[in-house]
């Protein structure tokens, strides 16, 4: 006689049982995802905050030293200042670029740009035998015992390429910037322009740095904050990834405050910086409807990226000392 006392799972119960399993899982799961999307915007945020903290360092440190020994030349320079095409006069200090909208120029449409101007760490006095002539373009003469702009060693614009200069006299009571032609060599330098003054022996020089920044759109969904300096052909140089948006605003000596210096630039006292970076993912179930007011006006965003805004007003220490 078989004795069958063994019971195992009804088809119901199997079925509960998978069904509990399943709905325990999903908690998990949901759970586990709610914990990874939130690791995720954390690390952004972080991300974003420390590329806003680094970059508004960078530029900050520049716009300090803007107009250091540069601020000693009284003459307007002609120059394309912004790199958006075309030529701009203006005194060696700071260029604020327009907020405009062009195609082709790499530059985020509805982002100004700056452009400071400031003498380089290179800083000698004229040798015995070197010396610089008055003149207009083609006439005045920078003679130098070697075509050694800045002192380091290597032949300026024969390999470092150095190509802007700054004449200053001992007393500092005058400078003159000058852009080297690229065609220049030999011991004698023609400037472009020409010189207002005339210098000698004991007598400063130095390189200069024209240092451009703007939120660079070659890569439209990520546009970057890059640093160029036109004074010693580096390149480009990113200073912080994702930056949506940069705004600059000038106090006067007047206490006044514009969007456009243009001509005012000896008069600049503080330079207010509004820079807005942006999360590099969107985040699914977000939408940014904060408004953030910069120097051109509010900005709504309306998208998915999470952004966080840094504004800062940085005084300038060198410019207007001899307006």
């Amino acid at each position: 006689m078989s004795n069958n006392s063994q019971k195992g799972f009804t088809l119901v119960e199997l079925l509960m049982a998978m069904a509990l399993t399943l709905v325990v899982m999903g908690a998990v799961f949901k759970t586990f995802k709610s914990q990874q999307d939130s690791f995720i915007i954390q690390d952004q945020v972080a991300a974003m905050q420390q590329n806003l903290r680094g970059a508004m360092y960078t530029l900050t440190r520049d716009l300090q030293l803007a107009g250091y020994y540069t601020n000693f030349d009284r003459n307007t320079r002609t120059l394309n200042w912004d790199a958006r095409g075309g030529t701009e006069a203006i005194r060696p200090l700071i260029y604020a670029g327009d907020n405009v909208s062009a195609a082709g120029d790499d530059i985020k449409n509805g982002t100004d740009t700056i452009t400071i101007v400031k003498a380089g760490n290179e800083i000698r006095r004229l040798n015995p035998g070197e010396n610089a002539t008055r003149g207009g373009p083609g006439t005045a003469a920078i003679r130098l015992t070697s075509f050694d702009l800045d002192g380091d060693g290597n032949a300026d614009l024969n390999g470092d390429t150095k190509r802007f200069g700054l004449l200053v006299k001992s007393d500092l009571r005058a400078a003159d910037f000058f852009e080297i032609p690229e065609d220049s060599a030999g011991s004698d330098i023609f400037p472009t322009g020409g010189l207002v003054n005339s210098y000698s022996t004991g007598d400063l020089l130095c390189r200069v740095d024209v240092i451009l920044y703007k939120v660079d759109d070659q890569i439209p969904a990520r546009p970057n904050l890059v640093r160029i300096n036109l004074g010693d052909h580096s390149g480009a140089t990113t200073i912080a990834e994702n930056i949506d948006n940069l705004q600059f605003r000038y106090q006067l000596n007047s206490g006044a405050w514009t969007e456009d210096p243009a001509g005012n630039e000896a008069r600049i006292r503080a330079v207010q910086v509004f820079m807005l970076a942006r999360s590099a993912h969107t985040h699914r179930g977000f939408t940014d409807t904060q408004t953030y007011t910069m120097g051109n006006g509010p900005v709504t965003p309306n998208d998915g990226f999470r952004r966080k805004l840094l504004c800062s007003t940085v005084k300038t220490r060198n410019i207007g000392l001899t307006e």
